[in-house]
């Protein structure tokens, strides 16, 4: 039978901005800004998922540790989905704008936004300067912010190069967990699953002994995510393929490592 592990935590690039390691970094940034551009506030946001996280913040409340805002709720949206700087002179006296949790919030009253861009990837973020009272923006402010927003972009892009270099890494350290457990058995029918169930690697025995065709090498994934029992069972566990009736497999769960799970197949004589 096939051990089901506890899911491991998501690596999938929607979470990146959860993983910023230094927004001291970001919030000093957003401090000059913010000094440059005589404003109260000022947000470094990067999307992740239907949220939009500072990580960068300067200004008065929300608290430093409340810094994921609901994406459609804020100004920073808008800038993110026309990927082009946005001039606001007020947003309380903008009818659509107004309307917007964060510009209550926030008590947003001129508002000056540019995207965050990386290459291959496109619009992750905004920056933005907000004053509390109406203001006209002049261009030599939205100069300054699309090249602080330069500096912005290189630094995300260095932050993903690490979060990709480590998800690489994770993944040598998973195929380097199923080479080992391989070296410890040879000749047998045999497959490795993640912890989800899915099915990582099938060696030839699984078609050269077991004489599976597509349709069986295709169901195995199956029925790993059917089998998902506390325990494991000496004599393994019979399963139904779409095979002949007069032939079933067994499986059996030899060992499980480093969240990936080997399993041992053989034909067994239905009874």
């Amino acid at each position: 039978m096939i051990y089901q592990l506890p899911k491991p935590k998501s690596r999938t690039m929607t979470h990146f901005s959860n993983d910023f390691s230094n927004m001291d970094e970001f919030d000093a940034l957003a401090q000059s800004i913010a000094a440059k551009l005589q404003c109260e506030v000022c947000l470094i946001s990067i999307v992740n998922s239907e949220a939009l996280v500072a990580v960068g913040y300067c200004g008065e409340p929300p608290a430093r540790d409340d810094r994921s805002f609901h994406l459609r709720d804020t100004v920073c949206g808008r800038t993110i989905k026309a990927g082009r700087p946005l001039r606001i002179a007020n947003a309380q006296k903008d009818p659509e704008l107004s309307a917007l949790p964060a510009v209550g919030l926030m008590s947003i009253g001129a508002y000056l936004g540019v995207p965050v861009s990386v290459e291959g990837r496109g619009v992750v973020g905004a920056i933005c300067a907000i004053s509390t009272s109406a203001r006209i923006w002049r261009d030599s402010e939205e100069s300054y912010l699309i090249a602080v927003s330069d500096l912005v972009e290189s630094k995300i892009e260095r932050h993903l190069l690490r979060f990709e270099q480590k998800a690489l890494s994770a993944a040598l350290a998973e195929n380097d967990a199923i080479l080992t457990m391989l070296s410890h058995i040879k000749g047998k029918a045999m497959t490795v699953h993640n912890a989800a169930g899915d099915l990582v690697f099938a060696n030839c025995a699984m078609r050269n002994d077991l004489q599976l065709d597509t349709l069986e090498m295709l169901s195995l994934q199956e029925i790993a995510r059917t089998l998902v029992p506390e325990t494991t069972q000496p004599d393994g566990v019979d399963v139904a393929l779409p095979v002949p009736a007069q032939t079933a497999l067994n499986v059996q769960v030899s060992a499980h490592r480093n969240g990936l799970t080997l399993a041992e197949w053989s034909r067994k004589p239905v009874k």
